[in-house]
């Protein structure tokens, strides 16, 4: 058995939350739901065909990950020898 939409937005509400403001509150979020913009039907068939094709060929190659993974590591640690650079009275922004 399926949830409603209505019992799904009931199901995100706090438990000690009144009766009549639950009500309002999904009302509020049908109409949310409803008012909700679609995206192009192009854009998602080529968006579609993308993921599909990310899937087939088995996404990132393990090389390449962790390269990025070095790479924001090494970012990291400069930003933070800059900042403590600055903490210390030198660096870029001393005064």
């Amino acid at each position: 058995m399926t949830a409603t939409e209505p019992d799904r937005i009931r199901g995100d509400l706090p438990p000690d939350l009144e009766p009549a403001e639950a009500e309002r509150m999904v009302e509020v979020g049908l109409r949310l739901a409803g008012a909700r913009p679609l995206p192009d039907p192009n854009f998602r068939g080529e968006l579609r065909r993308q993921l599909a094709g990310a899937e087939a060929s088995g996404g990132i190659a393990p090389r390449r990950v962790r390269a990025l993974a070095a790479s924001y590591a090494l970012s990291g640690l400069l930003l933070l020898a800059v900042a403590s650079a600055g903490v210390a009275g030198g660096g870029p922004f001393a005064a």
